[in-house]
């Protein structure tokens, strides 16, 4: 699980210490609003657990062919208390603002899953506020809608032998 060659110029790899400093920042400036993401203090911490051998949270980053930090997606568990039934999920999907809209985040959704599939995960959930459609293109369902860290997000979940 530590490297995939995507294309020419982007690779998904494990997040490594090198990137969590501008990830960090990037996240802050972007979801502070939303309690998980409101301190830096707080997403250092959590990116530092990120690092832990083969436990989860696993966090992947994309990254170009000299190492430049592109964004960063996570298999974790529990990410939403109010679903403690809901055991594995995806989460942190994030793709830096000047990288957008090349294809980045479908190549780091991808790694997840294909991670998930490795570990045995038979069933992986997310919450959106947003971009559903983006993820059914992958074969998601919606499970609902709940009103999660002060705003509403859809949670929905894929079946990852079915991928």
């Amino acid at each position: 699980m530590n490297s995939l060659f995507v294309d020419n110029t982007v690779f998904i790899t494990r997040l490594k210490a090198v990137h969590i400093g501008r990830l960090v920042q990037a996240l802050f400036e972007e979801w502070h609003g939303f309690e998980p993401w409101s301190s830096v203090d707080k997403i250092h911490a959590y990116y530092g657990r990120c690092l832990k051998d083969d436990e989860l949270p696993l966090a992947f980053a994309a990254v170009d062919d000299s190492g430049i930090l592109l964004g960063s997606a996570a298999v974790k568990r529990h990410d939403m208390e109010s679903f403690p039934q809901y055991e594995y999920w995806l989460g942190d999907v994030f793709v830096l603002p000047e990288y957008r809209g090349k294809g980045i985040g479908r190549r780091l959704v991808a790694h997840c899953i294909g991670a998930a599939r490795s570990l045995g995960i038979k069933f992986l959930y997310l919450y959106t506020p947003d971009v559903q459609i983006f993820y059914e293109s992958f074969g998601w369902a919606v499970v609902g809608r709940h009103f999660h860290n002060g705003e509403w997000v859809t949670v929905m979940r894929l079946d990852v032998d079915k991928v």
